[in-house]
C-alpha cells in the first residue's frame, strides 16, 4: 500500500545507489524493507502540513490507504486539541525554535475510533533543499487502555480496602507495618503515621515474643492462619479480634511479608460472656433461691413455733422476689442488642428516676448541674442503666439517713454522670473485680450497667466518695458520648 518514492541519484557508473547505515552499506530495496518492517510508522509531511509519505505501519495506524492519506492535511486526522498542539510546535520548529520533539497525540482511525499514538518529530531537507518534517509514530492505544483499566482496577481495590469495615494491615519480613487501612487505624485509635514503621506486636495486649516468633515462622513457611489476637488502643481499651493472615511472596517465591485482615469481635465476645453470665445465674443464683424455697416449704409442714413458720414464709417470699427481679434484669439485658442508639436527654432521665428512688427507698438526693439538657447517645434502656446505679446506691446503704449525690460534668466530648452515696463503701480489692462477670461481686445490676455502658461506647468506673476513705461511701462515674 505504501507509495513508492523515486530517489534521484547520480549513477554514472551504472551501479545501484547505496546508503550507508553505520558500518554497512545497503541498497534502496533493502532500505525500503527496513522501513516497511519497522514497528514504528514513518511519516513525512510538507510545510503546509500534508502527508507526503506514509509507511506500511502508518497506514495500519490510521486504517487507510494511499488515496485516504497522501496529499491530505494532517489536521483532518487528529483531534482539535492534538491538531493545535502539532501545528503550534511545527511552526515553532520551522522558525528554528527548540521545542519538545516527542509527545502523544490522539488521532481518528478510519473506523471512527480514537487512537493514542506517540510521535517523535525531526526536520529533514530533501535534495532540492525543501524542509520537511519526519515523524516516527507508535500506536499506544492498547497500552493506554490497559493502563487505564489497571488504574481503574487499582482505584476500585483501593476504595474497597479503604472503605471496608475490617482492618487491613501489611508488614514486611521483619514484621514492621508498611500499610494500615483507615478501619485498622480507627480500631486502634491511631493515625497511620503512628502505626506504619512500627512492629505490630507493640499494639497487642500480650507482647509475647514467643507468639511473635511462631507467627513469623509460619508465614515464612508459606502457611496462612486464622487466630484470635487482642489489641490495645491508644486510650488503653482492649479490642478482641480474629486475624486472618497470609504470606506475601515475590516472583521468585521469597517471603517478603504478611497481609492480614483484622476483624473486631467485641460484640461476639460480649455475647459469649453474656451467655456464660446467664448460665451462671441459672445454675447458681436461681438454684440457690430454689433451695431456700424448698427448705422453707418443708418447714411449713412441721409442728413448729409460729415465729419459725413466719420466718419460713418470709424466706420463701424473699426468694421468689429475688428470682423475679433476677429474671426481669436478665430480660432487660437480652434487649440490649436490639435497640439502636439515638439522642437521649440524660438530665430528664435522671430526674425521673431520682423521684422514684426517693419515694421507694426514702433517700435524700442532691442534684448538681442537671437543670439543663444533657444529650447523650444511648437508647430506650438508658433509664434502666441509671436506675440500676441509683438503686445500687440506696439498696445496699444501711444508714437511716440515706443520701445520694448526683452530678453531671462535660469532659472531652463526654458527659460524666457521677452517683455517690453515704453507704458502707467498696474496698480497694473489691473495686478491681466489681465489674467482673465471673466474680459477680457487683450483682446483676452492675453487670447490666457495665454491658450497657460498653454498648453506648462509654465507660463505668468506681471510686471513693471521699478520696482515700472507702468507708464513707462509693461513687460510680458513668461516661457517655455527648450528642452535640
Amino acid at each position: 500500500m505504501s507509495k513508492k518514492v523515486k530517489v534521484t541519484r547520480d549513477a554514472k557508473d551504472g551501479k545501484p545507489f547505496e546508503f550507508a547505515l553505520g558500518q554497512i552499506r545497503v541498497d534502496e530495496a533493502t532500505l525500503r524493507k527496513i522501513i516497511a518492517n519497522s514497528h514504528n510508522a514513518t511519516i513525512i509531511i510538507s510545510n503546509d502540513m500534508r502527508f507526503e509519505y506514509v509507511s506500511e505501519e502508518g497506514y495500519r495506524i490510521f486504517g487507510g490507504a494511499e488515496e485516504d492519506l497522501l496529499g491530505h492535511q494532517v489536521t483532518e486526522f487528529i483531534t482539535p486539541d492534538s491538531a493545535k498542539l502539532v501545528s503550534e510546535r511545527y511552526a515553532q520548529r520551522i522558525k528554528g525554535a527548540k521545542v519538545i520533539d516527542s509527545y502523544p497525540i490522539t488521532i481518528y482511525h478510519k473506523d471512527k475510533s480514537l487512537r493514542i499514538i506517540d510521535i517523535r518529530i525531526s526536520l529533514i531537507k530533501t535534495t532540492d533543499g525543501t524542509q520537511k518534517a519526519l515523524i516516527h509514530a507508535q500506536d499506544r492505544t492498547e497500552e493506554k487502555q490497559s493502563q487505564d483499566l489497571l488504574q481503574a482496577s487499582e482505584e476500585r481495590y483501593r476504595t474497597l480496602v479503604e472503605t471496608m469495615n475490617d482492618g487491613l494491615a501489611i508488614d514486611d519480613n521483619d514484621c514492621i507495618v508498611t500499610y494500615a487501612n483507615e478501619a485498622f487505624c480507627n480500631m486502634l485509635e491511631y493515625k497511620p503515621k503512628d502505626i506504619i514503621g512500627q512492629c505490630w506486636v507493640e499494639f497487642t495486649k500480650e507482647k509475647d515474643m514467643e507468639l511473635f516468633k511462631a507467627k513469623v515462622k509460619e508465614r515464612q513457611s508459606g502457611k496462612s492462619d486464622r487466630y484470635e489476637l487482642v489489641w490495645v488502643t491508644k486510650s488503653g481499651r482492649v479490642i478482641p479480634t480474629i486475624v486472618s493472615a497470609a504470606p506475601i511472596q515475590n516472583a521468585e517465591g521469597t517471603f517478603t511479608g504478611t497481609f492480614a485482615v483484622i476483624t473486631e469481635i467485641t460484640i461476639q465476645k460480649d455475647a459469649e460472656d453474656t451467655v456464660q453470665f446467664y448460665l451462671d445465674l441459672l445454675t447458681h443464683d436461681i438454684s440457690n433461691q430454689l433451695q431456700v424455697i424448698m427448705t422453707s416449704a418443708g418447714l411449713l409442714d412441721q409442728d413448729l413455733l409460729k415465729s419459725y413458720l413466719d420466718d419460713a414464709q418470709q424466706d420463701i417470699q424473699d426468694a421468689v422476689e429475688r428470682c423475679t427481679r433476677l429474671i426481669t434484669k436478665v430480660k432487660r439485658a437480652g434487649q440490649l442488642r436490639h435497640l439502636p442508639r439515638t439522642r437521649m436527654d440524660l438530665s430528664t432521665v435522671v430526674k425521673e428516676k431520682i423521684a422514684v428512688l426517693d419515694r421507694v427507698y426514702s433517700t435524700h438526693s442532691i442534684l448538681k448541674n442537671l437543670d439543663n439538657p444533657a444529650s447523650v447517645w444511648a437508647d430506650a434502656l438508658l433509664g434502666e442503666l441509671v436506675w440500676n446505679l441509683l438503686e445500687n446506691a440506696a439498696r445496699h446503704n444501711p444508714s437511716e439517713d440515706k443520701k445520694v449525690w448526683v452530678s453531671a460534668t462535660r469532659k472531652n466530648g463526654y458527659i460524666q454522670l457521677s452517683i455517690a452515696d453515704n453507704g458502707p463503701g467498696i474496698s480497694k480489692a473489691r473495686k478491681k473485680t466489681i465489674f467482673d462477670k465471673s466474680k459477680r461481686q457487683g450483682g446483676v445490676g452492675l453487670t447490666l450497667v457495665s454491658q450497657m455502658a460498653r454498648k453506648y461506647c462509654g465507660t463505668l468506673e468506681v471510686e471513693d466518695r471521699v478520696k482515700g476513705k472507702p468507708n464513707q461511701g462509693a461513687k460510680f462515674v458513668l461516661s457517655l458520648i455527648e450528642a452535640k
